[in-house]
C-alpha cells in the first residue's frame, strides 16, 4: 500500500517523480525535489521509489505521497496512471528547477502538454516509418479516464515492445526497441490520435537538456535537464547490485 504522508483529499495540481533501480536516481530525485520546493514551496509531490530506499528516510516525510515502484528500466511508465492529482507534471529525476515559472507548468487546457525533441541533442529521432517529436522527460496531463488508460497502454505496449511481443513495423529495430518515446509516438499517431496534445510556449525552458543550444529558449531556463550516464549500478544501495 502507498505510504500517504498527507492524508488529504486529492489536490488539483502535483508533480510526479520516479526513481528505480539505480540509487543515484533516488538521490537525484531528492535534489530535484529540494530545488522544486525552493521555487514552489507549497508544491504537491509524489515520489515513486523502492521501499528499501524510502523507508525511514525523513526527506520523504512531507511529500504528498510516497509509493513503492517495480524494478524496471521504465518504471516511470508504470507509475503515471497512479497519480493522485487532477493535473500532473511528470519530471525525470535527473533535473533541477531554477526558476519560479515552474508553477506555470500547470497552465494548460489540453489533454497532455509536452516539449519538443531537438534531434541534434538525441540519439535518434527520425526513422523509417516516422519521427519522434514529443520528449518524454517532461510532460503534463489530466487525470481523465481516457488519459489514464493511455498511460496504462503506454506502459503495457512498451513492455511488449521490449520483449518483442509487439512491434510497430518501423526500422532500425535494434536502435529503436528500447525507446519509450517510440511507443509514445505510435500511440499518439494511432490509437490515441484524437487526444488534444499541446507544446509549451517557449518549450525548451521547461526541459532544457544540457546539450541544447543556448538560443533554444527566449526566457530564462526553468527546468535544467542533465543526465546520469549509468550503465551499471555504482552505489551499493542500488537494486540489482552485483
Amino acid at each position: 500500500m502507498p505510504n500517504q504522508k498527507k492524508n488529504q483529499k486529492q489536490k488539483p495540481n502535483g508533480f510526479l517523480i520516479v526513481a528505480s533501480q539505480f540509487y543515484e536516481y533516488y538521490e537525484a530525485a531528492h535534489m530535484l525535489i529540494d530545488s522544486l520546493l525552493d521555487y514552489m514551496p507549497n508544491a504537491n509531490i509524489v515520489l515513486f521509489a523502492h521501499k528499501e530506499w524510502t523507508d525511514d528516510d525523513h526527506r520523504c516525510d512531507n511529500l504528498f505521497m510516497v509509493h513503492d515502484v517495480p524494478n524496471h528500466v521504465r518504471a516511470k511508465l508504470w507509475a503515471l496512471s497512479k497519480t493522485p492529482f487532477n493535473k500532473t507534471i511528470y519530471l525525470d529525476a535527473d533535473m533541477f528547477i531554477q526558476h519560479e515559472d515552474v508553477s506555470k507548468m500547470f497552465d494548460f487546457d489540453s489533454d497532455l502538454v509536452f516539449t519538443n525533441i531537438r534531434p541534434y541533442a538525441g540519439k535518434i529521432a527520425k526513422f523509417v516509418g516516422g519521427e519522434m517529436v514529443l520528449h518524454g522527460g517532461v510532460f503534463g496531463y489530466k487525470s481523465t479516464p481516457r488519459i489514464l488508460q493511455f498511460m496504462n497502454d503506454w506502459w503495457e505496449y512498451y513492455c511488449k515492445q521490449r520483449t518483442g511481443e509487439w512491434w510497430p513495423n518501423v526500422e532500425p529495430k535494434e536502435r529503436l526497441i528500447s525507446w519509450d518515446q517510440l511507443t509514445l509516438w505510435w500511440l499518439t499517431e494511432n490509437t490515441y490520435s484524437d487526444l488534444d496534445i499541446s507544446i509549451y510556449k517557449d518549450d525548451a525552458r521547461f526541459n532544457f537538456v544540457y546539450l541544447y543550444k543556448k538560443d533554444e529558449c527566449e526566457s530564462e531556463i526553468v527546468v535544467w535537464h542533465y543526465t546520469l550516464p549509468l550503465k551499471d549500478p555504482a552505489d551499493a544501495r542500488s537494486i540489482n547490485q552485483k
